[in-house]
């Protein structure tokens, strides 16, 4: 990232303690608030993308939380549920990211006191839409997997534990 003080091949802690170091000089960026940096933009994508991807599932799989989805069908219906997830949210991904990425106390970064609506603005007028989009068919594909396997996984879950409860 070229931060001050970090540097190519360095260990995860090495940077850890630099990060805790930074703490002394009295600068509103450094010390334990440097390991959290990016944890609002974090929320910010996650929970639309959480929500989003929930939602879609319920719709595809006949709503109000219906029972008896085999562990297959849960596996598809998730990895079409995550992929909606992950493509609206995209744009939100590529905010987090550019904002994660930032160099604390930088003057040449002329988007640091920009509002997230006026950050996402600035990326169309000066890149275009579609780098909003940068991205997304990893994305995409990559949620296809991890969708699949979650709610397969959770379909099948929901169906032991059912039958071990039906048991006792």
């Amino acid at each position: 990232m070229g931060a001050d003080g970090y540097y190519e091949g360095m260990s995860t802690s090495d940077a850890f303690k630099l990060a805790l170091s930074n703490d002394d000089d009295n600068s509103t960026t450094g010390g334990v608030s440097e390991l959290y940096q990016g944890y609002s933009e974090n929320i910010l994508y996650g929970l639309p993308a959480d929500v989003i991807k929930f939602v879609a599932y319920d719709n595809f799989t006949g709503g109000k939380g219906k029972k008896d989805i085999s562990p297959i069908d849960g596996a598809v219906y998730g990895a079409a549920a995550t992929a909606v997830a992950q493509l609206v949210t995209t744009p939100l991904d590529v905010l987090r990211n550019r904002i994660m990425a930032e160099i604390p106390n930088d003057e040449i970064s002329s988007s640091k006191d920009l509002s997230y609506t006026d950050r996402i603005v600035k990326i169309v007028k000066e890149e275009g839409v579609e780098e909003l989009f940068a991205g997304s068919t990893p994305r995409v594909a990559k949620a296809c997997f991890s969708g699949a396997i979650q709610f397969a996984t959770y379909e099948e879950t929901k169906q032991k534990m059912a039958q071990f409860f039906i048991k006792r």
